[in-house]
């Protein structure tokens, strides 16, 4: 019993005391108390917040600093399109239908939606003492590479092929995903990837984890950082570097875009955080680094401030080197703490370190919003206005690209069936019943058949066709 009351006793002190620590000053401004927390860590703390992003049992979570107050933290959070590498979540479509939909408001809103259940779903795992993967607020989302090649296995991840239109919705989804610029806290912490020029190939003729991405410097500057300077300009708080390497450097080990174009040139205060794996495939792959010791120095003077690991040990994990090289007196205390600083800028943004009181978000549940009626009805708005059709104006379109089909099914108020036309004849051909969904056809060179809601038979025969159908690109 005496024991059980001294250890209450000294929980209570330790708690009296953090709440005097300048970081929980929630009075102060937001560098200040990443000034005052990152100047408390001992040298080993800060090598082992930097080395554990995420991947695996060895990479993550960051630990806990009892002495301090401060939990674990798990950065690798998969945010894409739904919060769906954690449970269950509502399923939105994938990022290039969502910009097929080229509307800045339906990416804002699937965002937000995202950024919801993800932060309620963090509540829920935090509450029950779970920091593995994918349980945490900061996402690496979105995706805003360049489609180059229709081979490349990540296409379907990108917005496109467009440059200024993957900045535009990138930005609206890093809006959606981190809340309102005004309010205090974030919901999440968006991460726009892969930085820079990682578009392919996938694994033939090259693996991606050492591919070697010869870019011009024009090209660069107008095809590949155009949407990650929006990224930055939208507020998001990381950026991760790509596995590739560009004109011999590997990305993450590039002081040249980590540095002077993202810090330098566009103001970047947020963390770089490095792919699974990245900085170990910068030995193995590019041959660039000889060792773990060299890519760890290496990639924290380039600009790395968070090792994301893939591996299955933990001496592999490369940041795990920097205590050496700290030892060896190859990189100060210093370029530690500068490295730590804004990892935890983004952890008190996020309001972990502030009464659950203060932050809104705090309160969130998962039953409040994991495939809610409203999330639902969003993702099925998403997929319905991603459909695109191409009007064939004037044979533009390239012959047998688009094929008339023999007949079509179409909804009739006449008939409360499902008929079926002729595309030639424009004649019924046959019926069938059909109790929720409707279709109907349309009358121009191509034919198109898109489910909507079934309309009464009041109002079907005047509903235009531009509401049940795809818009169109003429």
């Amino acid at each position: 019993m005496l024991r059980l009351l001294l250890l209450l006793l000294s929980l209570a002190a330790a708690c009296q005391a953090d709440e005097d620590f300048p970081f929980r000053n929630v009075s102060l401004p937001w560098p200040d108390r990443a000034d005052d927390l990152v100047g408390r860590l001992t040298a080993q703390e800060l090598v082992q917040q930097l080395a554990k992003g995420g991947g695996g049992p060895f990479g993550g979570p960051a630990p806990a600093i009892a002495r301090l107050g401060i939990g674990p933290y798990q950065w690798n959070t998969e945010c894409l399109r739904g919060a769906v590498k954690s449970g269950q979540a509502t399923s939105f479509p994938q990022a290039v239908g969502l910009a097929a939909t080229f509307d800045t408001d339906i990416l804002s809103q699937v965002g937000r939606a995202t950024g919801l259940e993800v932060r309620a779903k963090h509540n829920d795992f935090v509450a029950k003492g779970d920091y593995g993967d994918h349980t945490g607020l900061t996402c690496f989302a979105p995706v805003i590479n360049i489609l180059r090649h229709p081979l490349w296995g990540r296409n379907q991840e990108t917005y496109g092929e467009d440059p200024h239109l993957s900045g535009v919705l990138g930005a609206a989804y890093v809006g959606g995903l981190q809340g309102n610029a005004t309010d205090r806290y974030l919901l999440t912490g968006a991460g726009c990837k892969h930085f820079a020029a990682y578009d392919g190939p996938d694994s033939y003729p090259e693996s991606r984890f050492g591919f070697n991405a010869l870019v011009s410097q024009q090209d660069l500057e107008q095809t590949f950082l155009p949407q990650f300077r929006r990224c930055v300009q939208a507020g998001s708080v990381s950026v991760m570097c790509s596995y590739n390497a560009i004109n011999g450097v590997p990305a993450c080990a590039n002081a040249q875009l980590l540095r002077e174009v993202l810090r330098e040139r566009w103001n970047f205060t947020g963390y770089v955080v490095s792919d699974a794996g990245a900085l170990e495939f910068a030995i193995l792959f590019h041959k660039y680094f000889a060792d773990r010791l060299s890519s760890a120095i290496g990639s924290l003077r380039a600009g790395v401030n968070l090792d994301l690991s893939a591996c299955p040990y933990e001496s592999c994990v490369v940041f795990e080197q920097l205590s050496v090289a700290l030892n060896t007196s190859r990189i100060s205390e210093a370029e530690l703490r500068a490295a730590a600083w804004p990892l935890f800028l983004a952890r008190l943004r996020l309001g972990e370190f502030d009464p659950p009181a203060l932050n809104p978000y705090s309160s969130l549940r998962p039953d409040q919003f994991i495939q809610s009626a409203a999330h639902r009805a969003l993702s099925l708005t998403a997929a319905q206005t991603s459909l695109v059709l191409l009007k064939n104006l004037g044979g533009f379109l390239p012959d047998g690209l688009i094929k008339r089909p023999a007949s079509a099914w179409a909804w009739s108020a006449r008939c409360p069936t499902t008929c079926r036309w002729s595309t030639a004849t424009t004649r019924r051909i046959g019926c069938r019943s059909l109790s929720s969904r409707c279709c109907r056809r349309s009358r121009s060179d191509s034919v198109l058949i898109k489910s909507v809601t079934r309309p009464t038979a009041q109002t079907a025969e005047s509903i235009a066709l531009d509401r049940i159908r795809p818009r169109c690109l003429r």
